[in-house]
């Protein structure tokens, strides 16, 4: 168990070096850098004049609102440990104009952290506490999503990448430092899963909707491909459409994309409004006949995950979207989007996506 006395140490070690690191008048390249550095030592001043006065329970505001973070219980000391550590490790990372992975942060220091998990959920308290985004921090997620097609762009290193691989390419970590984005493409497909993405690029699938970019963040989306694929829209202004399987934990990473998640530090940079959901849509599933040994039953997992997808406010205020989970609801049945090569192998790629765009059947 971690003690008091441990960590009044630490961030009393972390205030000097604060101290020694700044003379007067120091220049940052960017304003936004000086405000997240100057936003971080205040909170841990705080930190260190609550600790050092032995004040417990530990109460913080959460900055720019009139709520508080508190630690009350006993073993919530080591949980503030590891928030003050990470102030301390993205406040280096700022000073140094370096980044760091989530992944490499938390193999740095196994023992520290325990399991990722951990680490995921105290960058997320600490981005609340700031109530800054976690790419201004200089953490970066570990990138899991790929995309393939018309498109090229400058890394970070100012290198040319080429998507037009028969595999796709790894999404960048360093999604905010891409540059000078180019593309044939008339369209974006955004992919739920992976198997579905290397299919379409197999089938060509530019040879029947014209050229597009290809995403997928195989299954729930990472950040850094929200973020890409936000990126896109910002500098392509290209039509972006949902390809996801007709059941509720593909309208749910619809949403995620579209709308945001409800984690506490999603902010709206990582979502893409304009997103649209092409498809495969739960009333596709009576009205293209789709034979019933590519049906599932819903289980009640999934009817729970409506359920709460139809209370959320951006569902209500979707009717077409709503709709769509009521006739799914109704169905008590699902497709997944391999479910379509029932009808023909390359029904996806050679019918149904060229006939949904060209009628603009989306929602």
């Amino acid at each position: 168990m971690t003690s008091i006395r441990e960590i009044v140490i630490v961030l009393s070690d972390l205030k000097q070096s604060l101290i020694a690191f700044h003379g007067p008048n120091v220049a940052y390249p960017h304003p936004n850098k000086r405000e997240t550095l100057a936003r971080i030592e205040e909170y841990i001043k705080l930190i260190v004049a609550a600790i050092s006065g032995g004040d417990w329970p530990l109460q913080l505001p959460i900055h720019g609102s009139d709520e508080m973070m508190t630690w009350r219980l006993t073993k919530q000391r080591r949980k503030c440990l590891l928030l003050f550590h990470l102030l301390a490790k993205s406040h280096a990372l700022l000073r140094t104009n370096t980044t760091s992975t989530k992944r490499d942060i938390y193999y740095e220091d196994v023992s520290l952290w325990g399991n990722q998990p951990v680490l995921d959920s105290t960058v997320t308290q600490m981005t609340r506490l700031l109530n800054i985004p976690r790419c201004c921090l200089n953490i970066d997620a570990t990138s899991k999503g790929l995309v393939a097609g018309s498109l090229n762009f400058l890394d970070g290193d100012g290198k040319l990448v080429d998507c037009q691989t028969p595999t796709g390419i790894l999404i960048p970590t360093d999604v905010e430092k891409l540059s000078q984005f180019r593309s044939k493409a008339t369209h974006i497909l955004l992919v739920e899963k992976d198997s579905t993405f290397q299919k379409l690029i197999d089938d060509k699938i530019e040879c029947f909707i014209g050229e597009c970019i290809l995403i997928t963040g195989k299954g729930y989306p990472d950040v850094n491909t929200r973020r890409f694929l936000r990126r896109l829209w910002d500098e392509l202004q290209l039509p972006p459409l949902a390809l996801v399987d007709a059941d509720p934990h593909g309208i749910s990473i619809l949403a995620v994309y579209r709308f945001g998640s409800q984690n506490l530090e999603d902010i709206e940079h990582l979502s893409t409004p304009q997103l649209r959901y092409i498809g495969l849509q739960p009333s596709d599933i009576e009205a293209l006949q789709i034979p019933n040994e590519a049906h599932l039953p819903l289980t009640q997992r999934d009817r729970s995950l409506i359920d709460s997808l139809l209370k959320r406010p951006v569902t209500i205020e979707n009717q077409l979207l709503h709709d769509q989970l009521l006739r799914l609801r109704r169905l008590d049945r699902k497709v997944e989007i391999q479910g379509l090569t029932k009808i023909h192998p390359q029904f996806l790629s050679r019918t149904y996506l060229p006939a949904k765009i060209q009628s603009k059947s989306w929602i």
